[in-house]
């Protein structure tokens, strides 16, 4: 697309807007699959309502009814054209293309399409790093798309797409333009559905509902799922602190607190325990990174009620009390953020440097290493159980050592590259506290 051809606007939201030949046509919709065959532009009017989006475009095909929502407010009015919808148009059903939309900017265009549905995500305008990493996160995926269509200088396959001949005023069809929501269904689409419904037997639609119905839950769980996984990334990069790839999701150790914050947040709790509380006597705490218990045994007069009254508005819940009322667990709550991703060390090297370095502290550590269990995928309404996982790239080691030395000492400045701890746990033994520290040590 050459540089006086294509034009856009620089927008605070994803929705952007090319010039090709005079016409203007969006990307950055909202896809949105629709369940009813009669009543989807009710249903479309219905979520436009709740997201506050009042354009649309419908695509309609006889795997899925999709729905692309945008705002007025991001510039776009009726008659404009959805890009993504006018090249799923033409292309078919499984496809991801990606190219250069301003030969001077670094922008690039990107759209998916899956099993006849536009792909959430995949209808967009960014950096040429940007539209790399959505199409690596695509690759990443056990989707198979029958056609690439990439740019040479991505270097990653694939043919170039022809974007001069796919947006020609003369491909252009109605059905890709956008409409507003304030308005139902067309004269010429009730006229339509009244002469299928007229040709086609009572028996026939039904028949022909319910398979599509089908189709439409198994397309609709693939977009929910793929829809799920993106809020799942987002919110380990928003914990994480750092851009993550998609792969990460698939590592146990993304998701878990760093060894700092770890240590530190239980800490926070466990080191403010005092030793009595009205009577009642520590006996020992412990800390799995959600909540911090401790147990506290009752001496001499001690009441129950005492106790509730001193830990009142300091924990989480009311004392639990056992032991026919002479024992008690205390609650704290804690909230510690994912670590995110990170590069594993050999297995050699990261045992030897850990050991090593509790040894250094007269500690005697244990490290076993365990299998490694791949959660297997959960098979999609009308579809046969997939096949299970590939074994996994990394090994792990189960790590406990006890020591009456403080975590925060033991563990500050050791070799902590694919370590994530599981548990601390302090005990009261002869006036003294015994920490007892247990983790996972992911290596390659």
């Amino acid at each position: 697309m050459s540089a006086d051809s294509a034009q856009s606007t620089p927008r605070p939201s994803r929705t952007q807007i090319i010039t090709h030949r005079g016409r203007s046509f969006v990307t950055g919709l909202r896809w949105h699959p629709l369940g009813s065959v009669t009543g989807y532009m009710k249903e479309a009017r219905q979520f436009g309502r709740e997201n506050n989006l009042d354009i649309v475009a419908i695509r309609r095909t006889p795997r899925i009814i999709q729905a692309g929502f945008v705002s007025r407010s991001d510039g776009v009015t009726k008659g404009m054209y959805s890009l993504a919808a006018t090249l799923a148009g033409q292309l078919g059903d499984s496809w991801l293309a990606a190219w250069r939309v301003d030969p001077v900017d670094d922008r690039f265009a990107v759209v998916a399409v899956h099993d006849g549905g536009i792909i959430p995500g995949c209808d967009l305008i960014g950096t040429e790093s940007e539209i790399r990493r959505r199409i690596a996160q695509q690759r990443s995926r056990d989707i198979e798309f029958n056609d690439w269509y990439l740019p040479p200088e991505f270097g990653m396959g694939g043919t170039p797409i022809d974007v001069e001949e796919l947006l020609h005023p003369g491909k252009l069809r109605r059905e890709y333009r956008l409409r507003p929501l304030v308005f139902g269904l067309s004269k010429a689409e009730l006229s339509q559905l009244v002469l299928a419904v007229v040709v086609v037997g009572a028996g026939i639609i039904g028949w022909m509902q319910w398979s599509a119905y089908q189709e439409r839950i198994e397309q609709q769980a693939r977009l929910a799922a793929e829809q799920a996984r993106l809020a799942e990334l987002a919110r380990l990069q928003a914990e994480a602190g750092a851009e993550q790839s998609l792969q990460a999701l698939d590592h146990p150790w993304a998701k878990r607190p760093s060894v700092a914050s770890f240590v530190t947040g239980c800490s926070k709790i466990m080191y403010q325990w005092p030793p009595y509380i009205e009577g009642w006597e520590f006996v020992n705490s412990q800390c799995d990174g959600v909540q911090v218990l401790a147990s506290y045994t009752r001496t001499g007069n001690a009441t129950a009620q005492q106790l509730i009254d001193a830990t009142a508005g300091y924990t989480s819940d009311r004392p639990a009390f056992f032991d026919e009322g002479n024992s008690a667990t205390l609650k704290v709550d804690i909230s510690l953020q994912a670590g995110g991703d990170e590069d594993l060390a050999d297995a050699i090297d990261a045992l030897a440097g850990l050991s090593s370095w509790f040894h250094s502290f007269a500690m005697k550590p244990t490290l076993k290493e365990v299998p490694v269990v791949v959660p297997h995928p959960a098979a999609l309404p009308g579809e046969p159980a997939p096949p299970p996982p590939p074994p996994p790239q990394w090994k792990q080691f189960e790590l406990h050592y006890v020591s009456d030395i403080l975590p925060f000492d033991s563990l500050s400045g050791a070799p902590t590259q694919g370590l994530r701890l599981r548990e601390i746990r302090a005990e009261l033994k002869s006036g003294l506290l015994i920490w007892s520290v247990t983790g996972d040590l992911y290596a390659k």
